[in-house]
Parts: C-alpha cells; structure tokens; sequence
C-alpha cells in the first residue's frame, strides 16, 4: 500500500509540473474558415492584404501566403505573420494596383498539434473573365512517412520495455520485496537498452518533426535557424524540453537503482522516481497527439495517458516475463520452490492484467468516440481502419492472456512460447499505434448525414446530406405519415444552416415541390466542422412543421 501511495503521490507531482510546462491543448487539424478575399471572389480594387482565418490557433512558425498572378510572379510583400491578438489569423501584404486577372492564393501552415496544412484557391482582379486554376484545400500526405513511423515506434517499444520491467520488479515480483539484491545483469541491460531507445527517438523527434513542419529533408534539418525557430515558436518545441529534462532525470535515476554502495531503501526509492519519469514522458506525448484536439480536453488527455501506461506496463511486464522471470538469479534454487514463485509471479501479474485490460478497453471506447465520428468513418477512413487492425490484434493478446492465465493456474509447465507470441503480437500493435498517432482522425470523413425526427403528430421527417463535404452537397427532405406513408402534399421546404463553430449568420436554402425530384436541392456548405439544420415545411393546408437536426460536416 505504501508503494502504491508513493507512486500516487509523485504521479501527482509530474501531473501538476506537466499542466504547468506544456502547452495549452489545441484543435487538431485546422482548416480554413473564411478568408479575404474569398474563394472566386470578383475583386474591383486591389487588396492591402490577403487575411485567412482558421477554426484554431495556429502555429506562429513555418507558415507562408503566397499570391500569384496570372503570369506565375508572387505579388504579395513575403511578410506572412500571425496577426496580432489573433492567433487563428494569417495574414500577408499585398503589392498596391493590382492588375485585371486570375489569381491564385497558395497557404501553408501548421496546425495547433503541429500537422502541416496547405491549399489554394482563386480570386479575381475585374471582370476580364478567364478561367480559375483548380481549387485543392489539403493536408500534407495521410499517412505518414516511414521515418516517423519508425522513430516513434522506437520510442513507443523503449517506454513499454522500460516502465514494464520496472513496475514487474517494484509490483509483480515478490522474491525481493525490499530492494536488498542488486538487479541481475540481463535485467539492467534490458533496462539500459530501452532507456538509449528512450533517448534516441526523443533526440531524434525535434529534428524529425522540423522536416515535416518546414518541409525540408534530413540533409538541410541540421542548422540553428530551423531547430531554433522549432524550439522557440512551436508548441511541440516546447514539449522537447520537458522531456529533455524527463530523459536526463531519468538517467539519474537508473545509475541510482543500480550503484551497490547506496543503501537499499535509496535504490528503491530511485525506482519509484524512475517510473514516475517515464510516466511524465508518457504524459508529455499526450499534449502532442491527438488528445488535445477533443472538446473535453483535460479528460481526453488522461484518457491517453492512462491507455499509453496500460500498454506500456502489459508489454514491459510481458517482456520481463518471458526474458528475465526463467533465469532470475534471486529465485529459489529448489527446484519445487523455483516453481512454486514462478506460477505465483504469472499469477500475480494476471491480476494485474485483468486491471490493465480494463483500462485499455475504456480508454479505447473513449478515444473512438471522440476520433471516430460515425460508423461510416469507422469503415472507410484509413483513422479508422488502422484502429479496427489495432482492436483485433488487442482482442488477440487478450485471448492469449486468457489462455496463459488458465495455464498459470494449472502450474504444469512454463509458458515461455504463448508468452513470447503475445509480447510479439504487441510489438506489432504498437507499430499500428505510431502510425495512428500521426493520422487525420475521422472527424475530416464523417460520411453522409441520414437523420430524422418524429413529429407530435406522428409524421416523420428526415434529413439526408450527401457526400456532407465542404462544397457541394445533395439535400434530401422526406416526410411520411404515422402509417409511414410519403408524404407528398407540401408546397415548400425551407432549410437553414447555422454553423455552431462560429458565427457566420444564417444560410437558407429553399427547396420547392418538383414532381420529377421532390424536396431535393444541390447547395454549398461552406466549411467543415458542426452544423444545426432547421428544417421548416410548409404543407398546402398551410400548416407548418419543424425539425432540427445537428451535423458535422467533412473535408473529405
């Protein structure tokens, strides 16, 4: 019990340090929300600037506005900023007396989780005509490069190896309850090896996500003014140093857990601090991925925190299990007794996986629920099929955790192979968790809207969006009896669209009674993010019926 309220109490430490440091969560993958001019807008005088406006902060590094004219020549002044008490705003200046033409605006920015973001869109200068050069508001590639893949993989692997071995010595391991043997050699390599990984990949992830948020290559990364701006103006920067300093605390901490001369007590104690470490770096990823992007953010973070742990400590722990636990030099040497503390480890670390899967499951609800928006966007965004892999490869581990419990319990044989198989089985689904950590969630894809709403009078009136992108989208509006009948007696419907992201006003759009597609209109919805529609008919009796319904329209 003491041990449990020292690892609370310091958890509790790093958690409030870690809210103090890091920066304040943001929304993931912005996107544009209105600009001036305006997509296709008919200019008659020349603008002072170009203003675009995002539906979050963004980053005040690696962002650029670019104007073209229609000979291919930048007419802005190359003086992109973030406006001034308005950290969702970009601006630029404009060269004055523009010419007749096309032109084209071409952006790039990053958003408040550090995704780079870019996209073009036309405007016109008079009346002379001519035709716009083709529209593309996009992201930088869905799924992401290898080098992040593997460099966050590497970190993912190191932290589960690391906190897992430790928390097997501190929880799961009772034959040296006090601390008073030094770890066994394979045991210290194991957690020296990990904390290199640990290092290594941090070290590695400023330079890393500089490639990314300045789009530049590995060969230009390595100078002062790229490193520098992404320290100083980043929030991913400022999260770089706090897990520096988690990493050379940590260092610490380990020589302390293994130095012979210092007393029992202080190493054990030296291995709460080690573990309570490795859970701020854990904490630390949290502010970076894609928890902050979520309406409740202070739970969402948690929520990622306490799925990073879980899997952290279920892998570790299998790692000790099947690496260290046959040849742990501090077991019993009568054969019987050997046996005996081995199936009372594996069972003690059963317990401990009931818990950890517990907590897996809920934090996975939690976090499907907050990136997956519909079941469409389960099933057809590449978010959510890679989460659907990841979810069979965890129901794999719990079948095998099943079956090495109901083993366990008989006390027949070890269970090195299932063992080995579950850990590898693992290390497969944090490969799967590195790339989810850099996708697009499914909120950019939520799928076609297919709603409705049940009257007092029993008639039924439903609402179909389609494909519920920004652009142009296919309204539908049904409406059938109590006996589910259509109904068809309806001179017009109006629908109006009010953005609950930001105030924009109210957008009407009127569907009239046509024979040949009834209740049916292609109209604009003008940005992605949520939407309230009121839909209003009016019947030829002249009776008028409500329904609201809210939405949340995709980019893709």
């Amino acid at each position: 019990m003491n041990k449990i309220k020292k690892l609370l109490c310091l958890g509790i430490i790093v958690f409030a340090i870690c809210l103090l440091l890091l920066p304040t969560p943001t929304y993931a993958h912005a996107f544009l929300q209105q600009s001036n001019p305006s997509e296709n807008e008919v200019l008659t005088e020349s603008p002072a600037q170009v203003t675009l406006q995002f539906n979050e902060p963004i980053q005040p590094a690696f962002h650029s506005i670019q104007v073209i004219n229609p000979a291919g020549d930048r007419v802005d002044q190359d003086n992109t900023h973030v406006a001034k008490d308005r950290p969702s705003v970009l601006e630029v200046s404009v060269n004055p007396d523009l010419a007749d033409g096309i032109y084209m605006i071409a952006w790039k920015a990053i958003s408040g989780d550090g995704h780079p973001i870019e996209g073009t869109f036309p405007f016109q200068m008079g009346n002379s005509g001519g035709e716009a050069g083709p529209t593309t508001p996009i992201t930088s590639s869905d799924f992401p490069r290898l080098d992040l893949i593997v460099i966050r993989w590497l970190l993912y692997l190191s932290m589960s190896f690391f906190i897992g071995i430790v928390c097997f010595y501190l929880f799961m391991y009772p034959a040296n309850p006090k601390g008073n043997f030094l770890l066994p050699q394979r045991s210290r390599f194991l957690l020296w090896t990990s904390y290199i990984g640990i290092a290594l990949s941090l070290l590695l992830s400023l330079p890393l996500q500089t490639t990314i948020d300045a789009r530049i290559g590995w060969s230009q990364v390595w100078s002062t003014v790229w490193l520098g701006e992404m320290i100083q103006h980043t929030s991913f920067g400022t999260v770089w140093i706090v897990q520096l300093l988690l990493i050379i605390l940590m260092c610490g901490a380990l020589v302390a857990v293994n130095r012979n001369q210092l007393s029992s007590r202080f190493r054990k104690n030296s291995t709460f601090v080690a573990l309570v470490l490795g859970f701020g770096i854990l904490l630390s990823k949290a502010f970076i991925g894609h928890a902050p992007t979520t309406d409740h953010q202070t739970l969402s973070i948690l929520m990622d925190f306490i799925h990073l742990a879980a899997v952290s400590i279920w892998l570790g722990s299998l790692l000790a299990l099947a690496a260290i636990l046959p040849g742990e030099a501090s077991l019993p040497t009568y054969r019987p007794d050997r046996k005996k503390v081995y199936f009372a480890v594996i069972r003690n670390f059963s317990r401990w996986g009931t818990i950890l899967v517990l907590l897996l499951v809920i934090s996975g609800i939690y976090a499907s629920l907050q990136y997956i928006p519909t079941v469409y966007a389960l099933f057809h965004t590449l978010y959510g099929q890679v989460l659907l892999m990841k979810s069979g490869l965890l129901l794999m581990m719990i079948g095998f955790a099943a079956f090495n419990l109901f083993r366990g319990k008989q006390m027949n044989k070890q269970l090195n192979r299932s063992i080995w198989i579950e850990l590898s089985i693992g290390i497969i689904a944090l490969v799967l968790s590195a790339v989810l950590s850099n996708l697009p969630t499914g909120m950019a894809s939520p799928g076609p809207v297919q709603q409705s709403y049940k009257l007092d009078n029993g008639y039924r009136i439903s609402l179909e969006i389609s494909p519920n992108v920004t652009g142009n989208n296919l309204f539908e509006v049904n409406i059938h009896n109590a006996a589910g009948q259509e109904f068809t007696e309806i001179q017009q419907i109006r629908l109006t669209l009010t953005s609950l992201d930001m105030d924009m006003g109210k957008y009407e759009i009127i569907i009239p009674n046509n024979a040949s597609t009834p209740f049916r209109k292609e109209d604009l919805i003008s940005m992605a993010g949520r939407w309230n529609a009121q839909v209003h008919v009016l019947t030829n009796s002249l009776e008028s019926w409500d329904a609201t319904f809210t939405f949340r329209a995709g980019t893709d």
